[in-house]
C-alpha cells in the first residue's frame, strides 16, 4: 500500500506581510492583465483558460527579445516529447509571444500543439520581469529533491549529500569524482552525461571507493593550499596526475610530497586559465626540485598535459 505524500502549508500570515506603497488602500489586483476586484472576485475563477494552437503564423516574436539557443530548443524538444508541456507559454492579446519562445519553436519542431494563455496588454517590460522573477534550480536543490524517498533513485543521491558535506569540493568536482570520469585530450569524457544524468534523477556513483580516496587526498590538500583546493581545474589536475603515471616513471607518488610540493611551489599556479594549463602546472609543482628517482614521468596526450 502507498504512502500518501504530506502536503506541506505556506503557514504565512498575509497580515503580517508588509504592503508595498502602490498596494496600500488598494481594492484590485492584476491577473494576466485582468483587474479583478477584491470584493467581487469567486474563489477559482477563470482568469484565462489554457488552450492549444498549431497557428504559429499568428505569433510574433518580439525583436527586442533574447535571441533563442538552437541547443536549448533541441534539449526542450526531447523534454517536452518525453514528459509533453508542462507550462503554458503567455500570449498578449497581439499574440506577441511574452514568455515561451523556446517552447514555441520545440513544439513547432515536433510538429505538435503548443499550450498558451493569453495575458492582456503584456509587453516586453512585462518578458524582462518574468524572465528575472524565474529563479533557476541550483544543484542543491535537484539534491534535495531527488534524495526524498519519492525518487526511485533516493540512495544514490544520498551518497552525493553525504560525500560533499564530508568533503566540501566544488559541486561539478564532486559529481565527475563520483561518475568516474577519464581526461582525454582537453576535456573530461562523461561530465556532460553526469551533469545530466544528475538533473534528471539518473545519477549513478560509478566507484565510491575510488571518490573517497581522492576527497580524501584533497581535504587534506585543503588544510595547507586552501585556495587551490576551491578550484575545480586544480581538483581534476590532482587527479589527473596520478592517473596519468607512466608504466617507465622511475618516481612513484606519494601524497606526503604532494603536499609539501603543492604548498612549497604554489606559484607555478599562478599563471593558469584553462585545463590544459592547470594539468601542466600540477606536474612542474610536484616535480620541482626533486631528485630524478622522485620525479614523476606523466603519459602525454593529444592536447594536454
Amino acid at each position: 500500500m502507498s504512502k500518501k505524500k504530506k502536503k506541506r502549508s505556506l503557514n504565512i500570515s498575509p497580515k503580517k506581510l508588509p504592503l508595498p506603497p502602490s498596494m496600500m488602500g488598494a481594492t484590485t489586483a492584476k491577473f494576466l492583465g485582468h483587474d479583478i476586484k477584491f470584493k467581487s472576485f469567486k474563489d477559482q475563477q477563470t482568469v484565462s483558460e489554457a488552450k492549444i494552437t498549431k497557428n504559429w503564423p499568428a505569433m510574433t516574436y518580439l525583436e527586442d527579445n533574447r535571441d533563442t539557443d538552437d541547443g536549448d530548443i533541441k534539449r526542450l524538444a526531447e523534454n517536452i516529447k518525453d514528459h509533453g508541456q508542462l507550462q503554458p507559454i503567455v500570449l498578449n492579446d497581439r499574440w506577441d509571444i511574452i514568455e515561451g519562445q523556446h517552447r514555441v519553436k520545440a513544439c513547432q519542431l515536433l510538429d505538435i500543439p503548443v499550450m498558451y494563455i493569453i495575458s492582456k496588454r503584456a509587453t516586453i517590460k512585462d518578458v524582462i520581469v518574468m524572465n528575472n522573477n524565474q529563479k533557476s534550480w541550483r544543484n542543491k536543490d535537484y539534491l534535495k529533491c531527488f534524495s526524498h524517498t519519492n525518487h526511485k533513485n533516493s540512495s544514490e543521491y544520498k551518497k552525493i549529500s553525504v560525500f560533499f558535506d564530508t568533503y566540501g569540493l566544488n559541486f561539478s568536482v564532486t559529481i565527475n569524482l563520483l561518475a568516474g570520469y577519464e581526461r582525454k585530450a582537453s576535456s573530461y569524457t562523461g561530465s556532460g552525461k553526469a551533469r545530466r544524468a544528475f538533473i534528471e534523477g539518473n545519477f549513478k556513483i560509478k566507484s565510491l571507493e575510488s571518490a573517497e580516496k581522492y576527497g580524501n587526498q584533497l581535504k587534506r590538500l585543503k588544510s595547507k593550499v586552501n585556495q587551490l583546493v576551491q578550484n575545480g581545474k586544480f581538483c581534476m589536475a590532482w587527479v589527473m596526475m596520478q592517473n596519468s603515471i607512466a608504466p617507465d616513471s622511475e618516481g612513484t607518488f606519494s601524497m606526503m610530497t604532494g603536499v609539501k610540493q603543492m604548498e612549497k611551489n604554489y606559484d607555478e599556479f599562478k599563471s593558469c586559465k584553462n585545463q590544459d594549463s592547470w594539468d601542466d602546472a600540477i606536474v612542474v609543482a610536484y616535480n620541482k626540485g626533486l631528485n630524478a628517482k622522485n620525479k614523476l614521468t606523466i603519459i602525454k596526450r593529444v592536447g594536454g598535459s
